[in-house]
């Protein structure tokens, strides 16, 4: 026996058949609004923007950074038909998230098809997919930072196969990345001839804010094992959660990444000639009518000055028909032209004072403007902090400045900065010895003390890295002030450990010499 079947949304099962087939669906939604408000009543979280018996637009919201719009469809012969599943594209879902989520949404209702519950069911997958998926509001994110770890070890292949000395190194193993979905954790490992560093990435279920549960942080880097030395490791992972800190606050990447900086520059020193000069003024219209008001000024007080002298030598001036002449008069008016040169100055020292004090405010705001004052706590706009996207910035840093240290060459000298041997770079640093990769104990024994320590890696304010003898040598001997010899950076070179102030180099430059020289003479005497 064939049962005719309408062509709407539903269908026209005789009883006996819906008593023999669907006894178990007996208590699902029997028409398209019946199961959308009970998808509702079971399902608070999901907010309807729009209902209709065609469609159902509605959003799903874990956080203010987390929002999921969905569009689902009904066809016809729906329910037989499955539901056509949509996701909105937008900054938080991108195309392989959205292509994702239709997909195995869309397997959610085609398992309901002839089922008046698809609505329920796709929307109940949908919010167990973002409430245990912490990556859904950096899914781009982490993307790009998959093929950046791939693309790494692609380019130090290609370097070790061009480079003979690099074959007997174990680089087979590279860089590597491992997500766990359920966690919001990321396991990063990255390796660079025989240096490794390893380390979690955990990310806060707000994202790209923060919240108590990773410590305040959007983004929670912890170091699990690392043969970089203490110092060399402290400084850059310092750097890479601070760069976090302050992207969180809503600092662009680049300006978090200068203000991030562990190396502080100390006051009145200057990167190079044109903030030197930038400092010592501005001319503005303003400017140009104090010069006139001082240019006045002086030439009135000249005046003053000169009629005050020219008083006292003068005996026609004054003087009656018989040759008399009135020295009180003359008195007073020198007595007036010095009160008056006396008000002129107390009324310049304040004027100049106000300036100056104008001066100060206005240097200091644009000190704020170039150190990311503005930017960071929206002081014009009287605006709300936004936090930015992190993620991918933080793993490039790591991946950059961690596995390109390896292969660093000091300006210089031209040679590379660390050694070949991890031991060696931990001795320099007062360690003695470490287990290899393979597991066998190294002892850097290969230089004598005084060596090691003359090539120990440092960094500048620049961020580049040089030996310690060759830092000292362009610090310390003229010409001085000199900027950074590495063709990408030309900065001036700093570092807290050498003094900033020129003039003080020269001086102990000089007095160096002058020993010297009285050592010479002594040994030549003898």
């Amino acid at each position: 026996i064939i049962y005719p079947l309408e062509t709407g949304h539903g269908s026209t099962l005789p009883a006996q058949l819906n008593d023999e087939t669907m006894t178990a669906d007996e208590t699902l939604p029997s028409s398209i609004p019946s199961e959308i408000s009970e998808a509702q009543r079971l399902i608070p979280s999901i907010q309807v923007v729009t209902s209709t018996p065609h469609f159902v637009s509605a959003t799903y919201e874990r956080t203010p950074y987390t929002r999921i719009k969905i569009l689902l469809t009904f066809p016809d012969g729906y329910p037989t038909h499955p539901l056509i599943v949509n996701i909105d594209q937008d900054k938080v879902v991108p195309p392989g998230l959205k292509k994702k989520l239709e997909k195995e949404l869309g397997q959610v209702a085609a398992e309901r098809a002839r089922r008046h519950d698809q609505v329920r069911a796709v929307w109940d997958r949908l919010v167990a997919f973002v409430d245990t998926n912490l990556f859904v509001p950096c899914w781009k994110e982490l993307k790009k930072c998959v093929d950046l770890v791939q693309n790494s070890n692609s380019s130090s292949n290609n370097d070790s196969s061009s480079s003979p000395s690099n074959i007997k190194s174990p680089t087979s193993k590279g860089s590597t990345i491992s997500i766990l979905e359920s966690k919001g954790k990321i396991k990063l490992y990255l390796r660079n001839q025989s240096y490794h560093y390893d380390c979690t990435i955990t990310i806060c279920p707000s994202y790209p804010d923060y919240s108590p549960t990773t410590q305040g942080k959007a983004c929670l880097l912890q170091v699990q094992s690392t043969n970089f030395p203490s110092p060399i490791e402290h400084m850059l992972t310092t750097q890479a959660q601070e760069i976090v800190k302050r992207m969180q606050d809503g600092l662009p990447p680049e300006r978090a990444l200068h203000m991030s900086n562990p190396i502080r520059l100390p006051k009145n020193f200057h990167l190079n000639a044109e903030e030197a000069k930038a400092d010592g003024g501005r001319l503005t219209q303003e400017t140009i009518m104090d010069l006139k008001h001082d240019t006045e000024t002086l030439k009135r007080v000249t005046d003053l000055r000169h009629t005050e002298s020219a008083v006292g030598h003068n005996t026609g001036g004054n003087a009656t028909s018989g040759g008399y002449q009135n020295h009180k008069a003359l008195a007073k008016e020198r007595k007036d032209a010095r009160r008056t040169i006396q008000k002129i100055t107390q009324s310049e020292r304040e004027y100049d004072k106000s300036l100056e004090e104008k001066e100060r405010a206005w240097k200091l705001e644009e000190k704020k403007r170039l150190t990311g004052y503005y930017e960071l706590y929206n002081v014009q706009e009287g605006g709300t902090i936004e936090p930015q996207p992190s993620l991918f910035v933080l793993v490039t840093f790591l991946v950059e400045k961690i596995r390109g240290l390896v292969e660093e060459i000091c300006p210089c000298c031209k040679e590379r900065v660390l050694p070949v041997d991890p031991a060696e770079l931990n001795a320099m640093y007062g360690g003695s010895s470490h287990n290899d990769d393979n597991g066998n104990k190294s002892v850097a024994n290969h230089h004598p003390k005084h060596t090691k320590k003359k090539k120990k890696p440092m960094r500048t304010y620049c961020g580049c890295w040089y030996h310690k003898c060759c830092l000292n040598t362009l610090l310390t001997e003229p010409p001085f002030g000199l900027s950074c010899p590495n063709k990408d950076c030309g900065q001036r070179v700093f570092h807290p450990d050498w003094p900033s102030d020129i003039k003080q180099l020269e001086r102990e430059w000089a007095a160096k010499q002058a020993r010297k020289r009285e050592i010479e003479d002594a040994m030549m005497f003898l």
